[in-house]
C-alpha cells in the first residue's frame, strides 16, 4: 500500500507559489517528480503525493528542490498578481480522476509536439548544411571548368606564337652607322664581401601530440579517454588501422579487406579500411568509389564520400571516367532520396553523359526528370 504524504504547507507571492512537502528521504530521481500546468506528483514507492492545482502555472519556469526531509516546489503563476484562495481544486473523486487524465493527456500531447518541432528544426538545419555543401561543390566545379578553359587558352596562344615564329620575317634594312661610344669611365673597385658565416645545425624536439592543440592547452585525461573510446569503437567494428603490419599498409590490400567487409555487410569496417587506404594515397580511385558505396548502403547520404565532388573530379581529371560516372550516379541518387530532386537530376545527367550507352543511367535520369516536372506542375497548381 502506498504511503500518502500529508504534511504539506504552501505560501504565495505576487507571481509565485511555494509548496513544501515533508518527505522522509532526501533523494529523488527526475522521473519520480512530475510537474505540468495544473498537476504535481511525487511517486517514490512507497511514498506518494499529488496536487490538482486550483490555478494554472508556467511549468517551464517553475523549479523543484529536494532538501533534507523536504521537497520544495517554487511555482511561477501563469497570471501574475492573481490571488490564490485555494491550492487544490475541491471536486468529487470521479471529476478529479477525469481532470487528471485530461491534464496528463494534454501534457503528453505538448511533449510530442515539442519533440516533433525539434525533429523538424534538426532536419531543417541538416538540409541547410546540405544546400551549402551543394553550393560549395558547384563553386568547385566552376573553378575546375575555369582552370580547364584557361589551360586551353594558354595552349592556343602557345600554338599561335609557335606559328608566328615559323613564318619567315622580311629582311631588315641595313643598320645605321652609329656614333662611336664615349670613352669608358673607370669604375671604382667594389668593396670586399664580408666573410661567410659558419654553418651550424639546430636540434629542435617536439612533443608528440595526437591533437591539433598545443600541449600547454591540452586536457590530457579527456584526450586519453577519447582515444580509448575511438580505439574501442574501431575494435568493435572489426578493423583497427593502427594494428596493421607493414606489409598490410598497401592500398590494394586495404581495398581487398574493405571489399571483404562489404560482402559481410559490415559497412562501418569497410569504410574504415577504404579510408585507411585513401590516407596512404589519393590516386587509387576504386577506394573512393567503394567507400561511397558503403556510405550509400548505410544511408549516410550527407557524408562527404557521397555528396563531396572531390572524388569524382579527381577520377575524371586522371582519365577515369568510369569512376566519375559511378560517383556522380550515387551522388545523384543520394540527393534525390534527401529531397533535392533538381540537384540529383543534374548529377544523374552528368553521369549519363560520361557513358551515353548505359541504358540504366539514362532511365534513372529520365525518371528524375519526370519527378521534377511533376513537382513543378504541382507547385504551379
Amino acid at each position: 500500500m502506498p504511503v500518502i504524504l500529508k504534511q504539506v504547507s504552501w505560501s504565495q507571492e505576487a507571481d509565485q507559489v511555494t509548496i513544501r512537502v515533508q518527505f522522509p528521504e532526501n533523494y529523488l530521481r527526475p522521473e519520480e517528480v512530475f510537474t505540468s500546468e495544473q498537476f504535481l506528483k511525487i511517486n517514490k514507492p512507497p511514498y506518494y503525493w499529488e496536487a490538482l492545482l486550483a490555478n494554472p502555472i508556467l511549468d517551464r519556469e517553475s523549479r523543484c528542490a529536494i532538501l533534507e526531509n523536504e521537497v520544495v516546489f517554487n511555482l511561477r503563476k501563469k497570471e501574475p498578481g492573481l490571488e490564490w484562495t485555494l491550492l487544490e481544486l475541491d471536486v468529487p473523486r470521479g471529476e478529479r480522476v477525469r481532470l487528471k487524465e485530461e491534464l496528463l493527456a494534454a501534457h503528453q500531447k505538448r511533449l510530442e509536439e515539442e519533440s516533433k518541432q525539434r525533429l523538424v528544426e534538426k532536419d531543417q538545419k541538416k538540409k541547410e548544411e546540405i544546400s551549402r555543401q551543394i553550393e560549395r561543390d558547384g563553386n568547385d566545379r566552376t573553378a575546375i571548368e575555369n582552370l580547364l578553359h584557361a589551360a586551353k587558352q594558354r595552349e592556343l596562344e602557345r600554338m599561335a606564337e609557335a606559328k608566328r615564329k615559323d613564318t619567315p620575317r622580311p629582311k631588315a634594312p641595313p643598320p645605321k652607322k652609329e656614333a662611336p661610344p664615349p670613352p669608358a669611365v673607370k669604375k671604382p673597385a667594389p668593396a670586399p664581401l664580408p666573410a661567410v658565416r659558419q654553418s651550424a645545425t639546430l636540434q629542435v624536439s617536439f612533443t608528440e601530440r595526437n591533437f591539433v592543440t598545443p600541449s600547454r592547452e591540452s586536457r590530457e585525461p579527456e584526450e586519453r579517454d577519447w582515444i580509448q573510446k575511438q580505439s574501442a569503437a574501431k575494435k568493435a567494428i572489426g578493423f583497427v588501422d593502427d594494428d596493421l603490419r607493414p606489409e598490410e599498409r598497401n592500398p590494394e590490400w586495404l581495398k581487398a579487406k574493405g571489399d571483404s567487409f562489404f560482402q559481410q555487410q559490415n559497412y562501418l569496417a569497410a569504410i574504415s579500411a577504404y579510408t585507411a587506404g585513401i590516407r596512404l594515397t589519393d590516386k587509387y580511385y576504386p577506394l573512393f568509389l567503394n567507400r561511397s558505396a558503403a556510405h550509400f548502403a548505410l544511408e549516410n547520404y550527407q557524408r562527404r564520400g557521397l555528396l563531396g565532388g572531390a572524388g569524382a573530379a579527381r577520377s575524371a581529371d586522371r582519365g577515369q571516367p568510369e569512376g566519375a560516372r559511378f560517383l556522380l550516379a550515387r551522388r545523384g541518387a543520394a540527393l534525390a532520396r534527401m529531397g533535392f530532386v533538381r540537384q540529383g537530376y543534374e548529377e544523374m545527367v552528368a553521369a549519363a553523359r560520361l557513358d551515353p550507352l548505359n541504358d540504366a543511367l539514362r532511365r534513372d535520369a529520365e525518371l528524375l526528370g519526370r519527378k521534377l516536372e511533376e513537382e513543378g506542375s504541382s507547385d504551379g497548381d
